[in-house]
Parts: C-alpha cells; structure tokens; sequence
C-alpha cells in the first residue's frame, strides 16, 4: 500500500501558518493514516485523512476546530492541536500529542489469551482513569461518541492511560455521522431512536469498565449459541439493541455465562465486592431501557474502582489478587474464598485494613467522601486522594505498606503523629515507618487512620 505522505514532505499548519515536516508513518486505518511529524522543532503525531474519510463526513473539519478551540479536557487525551493541510490548502490532517509507544492497547489485553494480563491493581487504575477522563470530557459539554478498547491504550506498569482518535469528539447532543462500536452501542444507537450522547458514552464506559475487569462482554451469553450469523443486523438487534440481557441478569438467566467458553468471568463474578455488583448490574438492566436516569454515572464508576483498587488483598495459600469486602463479611457469608480454580482457600474475614476519615475541610472540590477503607498488605501505598482528599495522582506516594511485621513507611514530607492501643503517641518523621497493630491511630494532618486486624 502506498502512503498517503512521504518522509520528508512539507504541509502547513493553519493556524500558525508554520510549516510543518514529515517523518515517518506509524501506521494507517479505514480514516487514513497517523505520521510522525516536527512543527516548530517538536514531535507530535499527524492524522491525515483518506478521500473516502473527507467525503463520508461534511462535519469533520467544524469537529475538528471545535475540540482545538476547547483544548483537552485531560492530559489523557490526545487531543487535537491544530488543523494541517497540503501548502495549496487543500486535503486535512490534524496535530496532536505522540502516543507513548511502551503502552498497550487495551483491544490487545481484551483479547489476548490471558497468560500477560496486568494486576488488579494495574486493572483497577485503569478503570479509575478511564471514568475520570470521561468525567472531564463530559464536564466540558463533549460527547465522545466512540468508546471502545481500541482507542485506548495503558501503561501495563502504572494503569495510565492515553485515549487517541478525538475526532470523534463533538458536542453533546449535536447531529453527528457516528454511529460507535458495535459490541459497545448503546441500544438506542443500535434501534436508530437516538443519536450519540453523553448517555451512550455512559454506556459503552460500563461495558468497557465490565471488559477491563472481567474480559467477556456482558451482554454476549448463552444467548450467542442460538444465533445463527452473528455479525448480521438481526443478532445485533438481539444481543446489544431491544433485546440486550445482562448476563447477570438477576431476574432472568436466560442469557447467563456459557461454562466452558467463560469459565474466567463465572469465577471472578462472585469475587468482586457487593457494591461494584450492584453497579455493573444496574449498568445494563435498568441502565438499558432507561438511559437518561438509569445509567451509572462518572463519578460513581470513579469512586467505585478507587473503593476497588483499595479493597485488592491476597490470597494467603496461592498469592491470587482478589478483594475484601466489608459488606460480605458483614454478612458473614461463607463463600468469601479464592476465586482461583486451583485454590478455593477461605480468605481472611478480618483482613489488615486502615480506615481513612478526613476533615470536610481538607477536601478539595473534586474529592471523594470523607472515609474509605485501604487494604493493608505488602506493597501498598497511600496518594494525595487517600490522605489530602486531592484528584487522583498515583505519581507521588505519601506512604507504603511494608512486612512483615506490617508498618506504614512515611514518604511525605510531613511528620505523622501515632497513637498506640495504650494511647502511646510517637512522632514518625518523613523516611521513618510506623507498626501497624489493631487499633493504632495515625494522624495524617487533617486525615485520620485507624488500624483494624
């Protein structure tokens, strides 16, 4: 196939009028292809468009302008920059930030065989992220319009996230050519009653979220056996438009997991804690037929997966991740196990945990409520969220779990002040680490600790 450019070819920026110089071609789709290119003596990456993609959609270019206009809602988006065509003016591209090349699609993890996949702590921020950058996008008046794991790509080391192809982006609610993923439609998208919203976004997050947690679809079960042809109009209609059925489905089985193709996700299901259950099934019940006041919004999804990565323990026989869950133990339920096939062994009931309660004052506008619940093993660390109430920046640590005995290293800079079961208090200077026991309490300024065993 021969490229739409050539290393060494001159374009120009419009905007800025500078010329802007090709380097080398990363790759290519159905819209066109993505260059790297120096502007003003920096990198960025170049979309340039195919003729099919400029004639298919008169709104391209007023998108395209838009977005720059309102800059990226969250350095997670790689965001337009500035529009670029030929030096006659002719033909359209657009300027934005290089992807970094050591992340990983998440189309690649969706589908891979599983033998690679990252913690749940990597996991678990990857969701995080995911719902805050739509939080954002959302809050500027912005719909995506095509969320799917094939644009977005994480670091497999951190969780961060980089989420490319926002030419999709417009305003919420204006008449758009998009039509989204099929696997990640929304049903009034796939029955043609709506347009793309905030509201489908808030859709294809929930199955996407579903997707990074657990890999199946929700929406694809038993049901897919009895369907002929499952690419044609008709399947779709039955699996994510009027028809679409939870898997989990608590008052209809009918579309339950097929054993030997999701062994995986009948085993994690029951593992994850009660709360994010709840939400993922009012994701895609109530959240199916009634999508402007029964889908889970942004912030609920980010609070439930910063509860989630905090509540990650292991198991004490096989090392497995899994999840503590107040509400289960509570319950005193007796299935609380490991949901590794090969192990099945009793998790601990009273897991190590610190129980974080912050002043209302010492919490930011965009801050989560004022307690949580940290899981205390080997390896875990406290952020500006935990202890701040600041956004969440898994950057800079303020403490980290070491063991055993468990203690709780001090990485701010700022003392700590202990208080023992015998109301013993002890100062813990910055690099200094406290034991952690039942019933310690430690003064994190205007954020207070308890340790529960």
């Amino acid at each position: 196939m021969i490229a739409l450019l050539q290393p060494g070819q001159r374009l120009r920026c419009v905007s800025s009028d500078v010329e802007c110089r090709v380097e080398k071609r990363h790759g290519g789709g159905g819209q066109g292809e993505v260059y790297r290119v120096t502007a003003r003596g920096e990198r960025h990456a170049l979309k340039w468009y195919n003729d099919a993609m400029l004639g298919a959609d008169p709104l391209l270019r007023a998108r395209l302008e838009a977005a720059i206009r309102s800059r990226a809602p969250s350095p997670r988006f790689l965001w337009p920059t500035e529009l670029v065509t030929l030096p006659d003016g002719s033909r359209l591209g657009y300027l934005m930030p290089e992807r970094n090349a050591s992340y990983r699609s998440l189309h690649e993890l969706i589908t891979s065989s599983g033998d690679d996949w990252p913690s749940f702590r990597v996991l678990t921020t990857v969701a995080l992220n995911l719902a805050d950058a739509f939080l954002q996008l959302h809050a500027t008046g912005f719909s995506y319009q095509d969320v799917s794991p094939g644009n977005v790509f994480f670091d497999p080391g951190s969780g961060d996230i980089q989420i490319a192809d926002n030419d999709n982006v417009d305003v919420d609610g204006r008449p758009s050519v998009m039509g989204g993923t099929r696997e990640y439609q929304a049903p009034e998208l796939v029955e043609q009653t709506a347009g793309p919203s905030r509201a489908t976004d808030l859709h294809a997050l929930a199955v996407l979220l579903f997707r990074v947690l657990l890999v199946d679809h929700p929406l694809v079960g038993s049901r897919d056996l009895r369907i002929r042809n499952a690419a044609s109009r008709e399947a779709t209609r039955i699996l994510f438009g009027r028809e679409a059925l939870f898997v989990f489905d608590p008052d209809d089985r009918s579309n339950g997991p097929i054993p030997e193709r999701h062994a995986a996700l009948s085993a994690l299901w029951p593992a994850l804690p009660q709360h994010v259950r709840d939400l993922f099934t009012r994701a895609f019940t109530s959240g199916l037929r009634d999508p402007a006041h029964g889908r889970v919004q942004e912030g609920e999804w980010r609070r439930a997966m910063a509860q989630l990565r905090d509540a990650i323990l292991l198991c004490p026989r096989c090392g497995y991740e899994s999840f503590y869950d107040p509400r289960r133990v509570a319950l005193r339920e007796a299935t609380f196990r490991c949901w590794n096939p090969e192990c099945g062994a009793e998790l601990p009931a009273a897991a190590p945990r610190i129980g974080l309660r912050a002043d209302r004052a010492a919490r930011g506008p965009a801050s989560e409520p004022p307690q949580s619940v940290v899981v205390l093993t080997p390896g875990t660390r406290l952020y500006p969220h935990h202890l701040l109430g600041r956004d969440y920046d898994f950057s800079a640590p303020l403490a980290e779990v070491t063991g055993a005995p468990l203690a709780l290293r001090n990485l701010s800079r700022a003392a700590w002040t202990v208080v023992g079961a015998a109301e013993r208090r002890e100062s813990i200077e910055p690099g200094a680490s406290a034991r952690l026991e039942a019933r310690t309490r430690i003064q994190f300024g205007r954020t207070e600790g308890e340790v529960k065993m």
